[in-house]
């Protein structure tokens, strides 16, 4: 246990609740763009739009489900939840940075559909911010003292 820990002082709580508002903030910028992009930008129809969204909640499905259960067993890298929230970070902030060069991704990659990759950079967000999500709040929960 650092020391900031030993004091649980009000910075130390502050320190705290920033990945899991860090979460939060990817998951508004996906909520607030996804579709502004992919119907603007993209010309994409409101009905393809659609299956892009569809492809978040079986990422939440189970991205969440698997990762809580094995961050709760699991001990690595100076952690249970750390690893998650730095790998789910990292990934979440690649997709974000990628969400507006989706035809770029289409082009370089030769994908073809524009669909396609659009539904892969979505769904890999929302798996990014699904597995740092729940580890963020039980860190939380792990801290704090009882009471």
């Amino acid at each position: 246990m650092i020391e900031i820990q030993k004091k649980l002082s009000n910075s130390f709580y502050a320190l705290l609740s920033l990945p899991a508002t860090a979460m939060g903030f990817a998951l508004s910028i996906q909520i607030s763009a996804l579709s502004w992009l992919l119907t603007t930008k993209y010309d994409l129809k409101i009905d393809e739009v659609g299956f892009v969204w569809a492809a978040g909640p079986l990422a939440g499905i189970f991205g969440q489900v698997i990762i809580g259960l094995i961050s709760d067993k699991v001990w690595f890298w100076g952690g249970r939840r750390r690893p998650f929230v730095l790998i789910g970070g990292v990934l979440a902030a690649g997709m974000l940075m990628a969400l507006p060069n989706i035809d770029v991704i289409n082009e370089r990659m030769g994908i073809g559909s524009l669909l396609a990759v659009a539904i892969a950079v979505a769904l890999t967000l929302d798996l990014a911010i699904n597995i740092s999500f729940n580890p963020t709040r039980s860190i939380i929960a792990d801290v704090t003292p009882e009471g």
